[in-house]
């Protein structure tokens, strides 16, 4: 959902409208798409909290990097949440802030997705399973079409900076494959990514 929101808000930004898709049908399910992404969000961090599978506080859940469990992965979700967060409310205030302010703000979606995507290949259980790679796939190439289809409409607007956001885009995504591949996708990611051995070991 969070990347159907992020696609929404690229193809809101493109002006994209057709007699038969209005641009405020965009703009309209790109807001209640965010407005579920973040109550799921809260049922996420709910759940994540009361199970317990593993110790993570309140604290943990909204101060990044603090927890003891896979303290990089769960903190990049933490900082995901948050920023999230700051989007969501600042986007109902948004005539109160002003539209300069709203607009930088909103910026930070485009370091919120990847690291919401990052977290879920480090910390989600499931990770490593046929249904859940594919699906973390289509979740990116989604982004990925609606990024390629507002370089094509003509942003950024000066060609050394379009191009510069090619290629940024590129290595990221190059990157995160080497990584997943390299990480949650092979063996014995979970020692490797900071999960504390069960108390019986350590005892």
């Amino acid at each position: 959902l969070l990347s159907l929101s992020v696609a929404l808000g690229i193809g809101s930004s493109t002006r994209l409208s057709s007699p038969g898709w209005p641009r405020f049908v965009t703009q309209a399910l790109h807001r209640n798409v965010s407005l579920f992404v973040l109550v799921l969000l809260g049922v996420h961090v709910g759940a994540v909290i009361l199970d317990d599978y593993v110790t993570i506080t309140i604290a943990d859940a909204i101060v990044p990097f603090t927890s003891t469990y896979r303290v990089v992965w769960l903190g990049l979700g933490t900082v995901a949440s948050d920023l999230l967060v700051a989007l969501v409310l600042t986007s109902l205030v948004r005539h109160r802030i002003g539209h300069g302010t709203w607009r930088a703000i909103h910026w930070t979606a485009y370091a919120c997705w990847p690291l919401a995507l990052v977290h879920g290949l480090g910390t989600g259980s499931d990770a490593g399973k046929g249904w859940s790679v594919w699906f973390t796939i289509a979740c990116l190439l989604l982004v990925l079409l609606a990024l390629t289809w507002r370089i094509v409409e003509g942003w950024p607007r000066r060609p050394v900076a379009r191009t510069g956001a090619v290629l940024v885009t590129a290595c990221a995504v190059a990157v995160i494959f080497t990584w997943a591949k390299q990480g949650p996708l092979a063996p014995g990611w979970s020692k490797r990514a900071g999960t504390p051995p069960p108390a019986a070991e350590t005892r």
